[in-house]
């Protein structure tokens, strides 16, 4: 598979996944902020009730997510062929025609994150290996 037929396929999973939490009621909604108690990321920030759905579709028992870099930066590392669970991210681009009253317009793209599930610990000289390399 190549990088364009990657993107598309990541697109065509997001687009799936926002319409199916579009179909849900509010009660629906509701139900499902009441069972799962709200995920945390790596960094103790809690999801949005949509990323909450869109982790829970994907692996029904997600506790803890953080992206791969965040988890190796907590002495974890990402199990080989672990596939990346996707959520929404706020991301924020100037507005060309309003730059002097500095006002963004914010959006959202996709993002990947790993459930600690799919992480394991670190070994002493991994994480030392690991501390050689710079961090990107």
């Amino acid at each position: 598979m190549n990088k364009e037929q990657a993107i598309a396929e990541k697109k065509a999973k997001m687009k799936e996944l926002a319409e199916s939490f579009s179909r849900l009621d509010e009660s629906q909604r509701l139900e499902i902020s009441r069972r799962m108690g709200g995920i945390r990321t790596i960094e103790g920030n809690p999801l949005s009730l949509r990323n909450t759905y869109l982790l829970i579709v994907q692996r029904p028992k997600v506790s803890l997510v953080g992206g791969f870099q965040q988890w190796r930066k907590a002495g974890r590392i990402v199990r080989k062929g672990e596939k990346s669970l996707l959520i929404l991210c706020p991301a924020t681009r100037k507005n060309k025609e309003q730059t002097e009253e500095g006002k963004e317009d914010i959006f959202f793209i996709g993002g990947n994150v790993f459930d600690i599930s799919q992480t394991e610990p670190l070994t002493t000289a991994e994480a030392s290996t690991l501390s050689l390399l710079p961090n990107v």
